[in-house]
């Protein structure tokens, strides 16, 4: 009995199993790739002009680019309109660097020797700090060689800068890393909830298992009902769960054992919901759009819940 029910649900409906999973994960890859792309690092454009083109101008360049949220965009330097850049939003600022930067460097005469643009807001207003705070840093060696000198300790430039990187006290921020597994994910949530209304799309994908004359000479057997309404739900629950597992692996997520009862008691309750739904409803069309509220109420549903 329950070989021909196997049979029935999972090797003669094999295909439509395949394009049931691929759709579901079809579908997380799409939310995957338009989450990635409104989450993605945000980056700071800062156009910046080197005239002087010495090792003092590209150390510059290099302390502005380490910073995780700038992205430098080199103009040429037969650019006139620098500010152009700017008005025109393609960069938050834009700073030029004179041909005589690297002796104004060396004299302490950096006072207006770099012209910089940028934007009248806080981004702007941000950008303009930590430009300030590279060549701030990259003053410090050149003023501490300067009094040394004034004082008669001559030294080297590099000599100064080895001292300086020695004794630059760490940051005493301490970053710590949540590893522990949650009990709840929004995000996740969000996402399965929407992986579990299209999985509504199974009433379409085994509508020809409703064929009320073959399925009429199997209920006359005891337990009939029970183990294919079982088998049913089961195959669709392990397709359910997979996806799931998928989505906290692509979303790098570490949920508790919590989550996943939960998630697994929603999907065994839907899946019952849709099972009966396409064994009992004759018309395609009611079954569908029954499948399809029913679908919406239990991913809102799960979303509540996993909140």
């Amino acid at each position: 009995m329950i070989q021909s029910f196997i049979f029935i649900i999972i090797l003669k409906q094999w295909k439509q199993l395949v394009i049931f999973f691929t759709i579901l994960t079809c579908t997380l890859l799409l939310i995957w790739a338009a989450y990635s792309s409104l989450n993605q690092s945000f980056k700071i454009p800062v156009a910046v002009q080197d005239q002087d083109q010495s090792q003092a101008s590209h150390t510059l360049i290099q302390s502005i680019e380490k910073n995780d949220f700038v992205k430098v965009e080199k103009l040429d330097q037969e650019a006139i309109y620098l500010d152009e850049s700017v008005s025109k939003k393609e960069a938050v600022a834009a700073m030029h660097i004179p041909k005589d930067y690297s002796d104004k460097l060396k004299n302490n005469q950096l006072k207006l020797a770099l012209t910089l643009y940028a934007r009248d807001d806080f981004i702007g207003d941000i950008t303009f700090e930590m430009i300030s705070r590279s060549l701030y840093e990259q003053q410090i060696p050149y003023i501490v060689k300067k009094h040394l000198d004034d004082d008669g300790q001559e030294t080297s430039l590099e000599k100064v800068s080895d001292t300086l990187n020695q004794h630059t006290p760490k940051s005493a921020i301490v970053h710590h890393v949540v590893n522990t597994n949650s009990e709840t994910s929004i995000s996740i949530s969000l996402v399965f909830g929407i992986i579990l209304f299209v999985s509504s799309v199974q009433i379409v994908l085994h509508q020809r298992l409703k064929q009320n004359g073959p399925l009429t000479r199997l209920f006359i057997f005891q337990y009939s009902k029970l183990i294919l309404f079982t088998t049913y739900i089961l195959i669709h629950t392990l397709i359910l769960m997979l996806v799931l597992g998928i989505t906290t692996f692509i979303f790098q997520q570490q949920l508790s054992f919590t989550f996943f009862a939960k998630s697994l008691v929603i999907i065994i309750v839907y899946e019952l919901g849709v099972s009966w739904l396409l064994f009992k409803i004759n018309t395609l069309s009611h079954r569908l759009f029954m499948a399809v509220i029913f679908a919406l109420l239990m991913a809102v549903l799960y979303i509540f819940i996993q909140l």
